[in-house]
């Protein structure tokens, strides 16, 4: 195979639906070759069937090494040993009281929402570094907010947002841009995951709130922007950022990510606690 000769963008999870393939579709519309990496190729077959040359799937699964090492060896053979943009977007969730959480399977959360992101960076830090090229990482809004139900979710993308923040420090003296990503809500199917709806022993101090907090996650997916919206506007300021070097290093976008970026500086947190958690249930929880 030639050498690609285009600007390249390796983006992580890129399954139907999700913010990665809408990226992958935005990129590859202005020109751009795409990385797009997946953990089960077979379910990216409307990305694989793209006109045109310039998108290759990946089997990528962010907590596996053995396969970040293969996507390397492949992306170095076909860009040269460059890598223009490294995109740290694959993410799951779950929801659940804290007190009734499967702490195994918050691990399982933090390996993919923060080891993962390191995991690539470390990688592919040669690429990036040799094109002088940037690096985001994808958290969410939910890490400056203290919602219930999401303690852990909020927790993990509370520390990528501290590891990102300092890798961007860490990385400028090497020519790389580092941007922080707090996301919104952006309408995709991680609302209907199994992940998004917490099934509750009857033991539970939480018990009477669970099928209310689904029904709300449920109407919040209806307010959320559109994927492919999202994504070719989110585009736009990553490339203008990454040409901006005097630029703001995070990026704030998505369905109430400006409002949650003000209110995060100016509320006090009784009142932003109060407006986070209004009609979610809690107020269902027996009082004791």
């Amino acid at each position: 195979m030639s050498t690609v000769q285009k600007k390249s963008v390796l983006i992580t999870g890129c399954s139907p639906g999700s913010i990665g393939e809408a990226l992958c579709k935005e990129f590859l519309h202005r020109g751009w070759y795409v990385f797009a990496g997946v953990r089960t190729p077979s379910k990216a077959q409307a990305l694989a069937s793209l006109p045109g040359n310039s998108i290759e799937i990946l089997e990528l699964d962010v907590t596996v090494p053995e396969t970040i090492s293969r996507a390397k060896e492949i992306v170095t053979k076909r860009t040269g040993g460059k890598l223009d943009l490294l995109m740290n977007n694959a993410g799951t969730e779950f929801v659940c009281p804290l007190l009734d959480t499967d702490v195994e399977k918050g691990k399982e959360l933090f390996d993919v929402t923060v080891w993962g992101p390191l995991r690539m960076s470390q990688a592919f830090a040669p690429l990036v570094v040799e094109a002088k090229g940037i690096i985001t990482n994808h958290s969410s809004i939910g890490a400056v907010l203290t919602m219930c139900w999401s303690g852990v979710y909020s927790s993990a993308k509370a520390a990528e947002v501290r590891m990102s923040e300092i890798l961007r420090i860490e990385m400028e003296p090497l020519g790389v841009r580092v941007v922080t990503v707090l996301v919104g809500s952006v309408n995709t199917p991680i609302f209907g995951k199994p992940g998004g709806k917490f099934d509750l022993p009857e033991t539970s101090y939480y018990f009477a709130a669970q099928e209310h907090a689904y029904k709300q996650r449920m109407a919040h997916q209806g307010e959320s922007m559109n994927v492919d919206d999202f994504a070719k506007a989110f585009v736009t300021k990553v490339l203008k950022s990454g040409a901006n070097k005097k630029g703001a290093d995070s990026i704030w976008f998505g369905t109430f990510a400006t409002l949650v970026k003000w209110a995060s500086w100016t509320w006090p947190q009784w009142y932003l606690d109060k407006s986070c958690n209004s009609d979610r249930g809690l107020e269902l929880v027996p009082r004791r």
